[in-house]
Parts: C-alpha cells; sequence; structure tokens
C-alpha cells in the first residue's frame, strides 16, 4: 500500500545551487555547453522531485482517504448511512508535471534505471488518474443513487487493481532514484559551502538532519506504539546535529550583508516550520529521555488518533511542511 511506502520515502528537495544564479560565475567560466548542461540536468531532476513528491504527498492523502472510506479489497464497502465522497482532486497541473517527468526520461543527461522505471510508472499511473477521476466525478454527481453503486462498484475494482500495479512500479522509481538524489544533495551542500552560502547552506542542512531523524525511527522499525523502544543516545546524536544547523542559521539569517550576498529571501513561512520542527523534536527528546510520552508542549494534542498522542506523526507532519516550504522558497530564488 502507498500509505506504507510513503512512510520510508520522504519528502524530496530541490536543487539549492545547480541551475540557480549563484552559482551563474562558476558556470560561465565553465562555458556555454557546460552550463546548458548543467541546467538541463537541474531541470531534469527537480521534473523526477516534483513527480516523487506529488506521490508521496498529495496522492497519497488521496489514495489513503479513498481506502478508509471504501477498503483496500476487491469488493468495495459501502458504509452505512454513506452521505458521499470527496478527497484530493485530480488537478491539471499535476498531470502536466507528469507528463514533464516522462518526456525528460527520454532526454540527457540520461539516468538510466531512474529513466526506465519512469517510463514504466508513468502510463499505470496515468491510467490510474483517469479512473480516479472518474469515480470522483461519479460521487461527486452522487450517481450512486441511481444506479446503486453498480458503477461505484466497477471503478473501485478498477482502481484497486491499477493501484497494485502502480505501487509496485512507484517502488521501483523511488528505489532507483533515492541513489540519484543522495548524490545530488551532497553535490550541492559541498558546494553552497564552498561559495560561502551560508544560510542556504544551512537551510538545506536542516531539512535533510531533520529527515535523518525520521529514518531513525524507521530504520529501528519504532513507531508512535513503541516509540520508547528507540536508543535515546542515537536520538540526541541526530537531535544535536539539527539543532546546530539551526542555530548556524538563525544566526546567519540575521546578518544583512550575508542576506544580499546570497541574494536570498527568507520566507516567514519557512521560519515558522523550522522552529515547529525544533519543538517536535524536542518533544521527541523529552520523552524518550524521560521514558514517558506524556509531553507539554506547544504541539501536544495536535495530532490524535482516537485520543491517542502521536508525537512521532508529529513530527513527521512538521518535517513535510519544513521541507515544502524550503523547496517553495528556494523555487523563488532560482526564478527570479
Amino acid at each position: 500500500m502507498l500509505m506504507v511506502l510513503s512512510m520510508c520515502v520522504l519528502l524530496a528537495i530541490v536543487l539549492s545551487s545547480c541551475g540557480g544564479k549563484l552559482m551563474k560565475g562558476v558556470k560561465e567560466a565553465a562555458g556555454s555547453m557546460s552550463t546548458a548542461n548543467e541546467v538541463k540536468d537541474t531541470e531534469k531532476y527537480n521534473a523526477y522531485i516534483a513527480l516523487s513528491n506529488y506521490i508521496t504527498q498529495w496522492l497519497d492523502n488521496m489514495f489513503t482517504s479513498y481506502f478508509k472510506e471504501f477498503g483496500v479489497d476487491e469488493e468495495i464497502v459501502i458504509k452505512k448511512n454513506f452521505n458521499g465522497f470527496n478527497t484530493f482532486p485530480v488537478l491539471k497541473g499535476h498531470q502536466d508535471d507528469l507528463d514533464k517527468a516522462l518526456n525528460y526520461a527520454s532526454q540527457k543527461p540520461a539516468y538510466p534505471a531512474t529513466d526506465d522505471s519512469v517510463k514504466a510508472l508513468a502510463p499505470k499511473m496515468k491510467q490510474l488518474l483517469v479512473t480516479m477521476d472518474e469515480a470522483q466525478s461519479y460521487y461527486k454527481a452522487k450517481s450512486y443513487s441511481d444506479d446503486q453503486f453498480a458503477k461505484g462498484k466497477e471503478l473501485h475494482r478498477q482502481i484497486v487493481a491499477q493501484y497494485g500495479e502502480f505501487t509496485d512500479l512507484a517502488d521501483t522509481f523511488f528505489a532507483e532514484f533515492v541513489v540519484i538524489t543522495a548524490q545530488k544533495k551532497q553535490e550541492d551542500l559541498e558546494a553552497l559551502k564552498k561559495e560561502d552560502q551560508l544560510i542556504r547552506y544551512h537551510a538545506m542542512s536542516i531539512v535533510l538532519k531533520s529527515q535523518e531523524i525520521q529514518k531513525v525511527f524507521y530504520a529501528a522499525d519504532i513507531d508512535d506504539d513503541n516509540i520508547l523502544d528507540l536508543d535515546v543516545n542515537v536520538y540526541i546524536e541526530k537531535y544535536n546535529q539539527l539543532t546546530e544547523h539551526i542555530n548556524k542559521f538563525m544566526e546567519y539569517s540575521k546578518d544583512q550583508d550575508r542576506i544580499k550576498k546570497e541574494k536570498i529571501s527568507i520566507t516567514p513561512v519557512f521560519t515558522l516550520n523550522l522552529e515547529q520542527v525544533k519543538v517536535a523534536a524536542t518533544d521527541l527528546k523529552e520523552i524518550l529521555e524521560k521514558k514517558d510520552t506524556t509531553i507539554n508542549s506547544t504541539t501536544k494534542g495536535k495530532v490524535t488518533t482516537g485520543g491517542k498522542k502521536v508525537p512521532l506523526k508529529e513530527y513527521s507532519k512538521k518535517v513535510s511542511n519544513l521541507t515544502s516550504s524550503y523547496n517553495t522558497m528556494i523555487g523563488l530564488q532560482t526564478t527570479k
């Protein structure tokens, strides 16, 4: 199920330097051909990032709500007193992004294994989106009242079958693309540090370090049900790294000369999301240190399941928001 898949596949981040204005001088020195190749590389990479993030966010939410309502088995589950269904819609912009990613899969520079996975994934994903869009129109028009769910049952069987094919192919795409993202992120960080773009460097590092905390829990097969099983020392090591980058970012972001030099506009929403991640990370630290899931902070009670506290789920939500606002902030800089 994609709902499980998205727990281990983290929201990806766009490149900060390559293809952006801050590396303009370096690119010009390398020559126009090199510059053109780097721009194409960045555009292709970010198109794949957009595809990855669409799957792990919007699409995941869409199908989570659908299967929660109608069940995951071939035969649809219609709840008593059913009174309509609405979920995240299939948007043309997202379909265009999928077409763009598929188009890049046949262009240079080549990412052989990832390109092949996109070529295999895109047609099945398109088919699934068409079926899901039809289902959404069906429920929006309340046509189930006219045919006693006849078409709804047929569409559900199609969705379940197509979704199964789609998730297998999405797994392959993520497995191949993660190799490229790891390399690109490291290259981007090194370039930012080398060029003394330290606000950008620490902003990107904050996102990556916050995601590393998520990976620690996932690798240990730990969720909110067994959160106290995590080795507190392992967590504190990652927490301290995150805190160090946050402190440095806050320090450098007050330097107006540096802001002008880096030509960066620090968005209020990124700063807010950063603070929220820090609070949620501190909650986790307190829980693990005290071996007590009772917390007293601004995040208390924000995300609950049946009245149960879910601090890890809350943290993941904050990291997702942070990553999205980072992508938006960096995207604004590179389009100016």
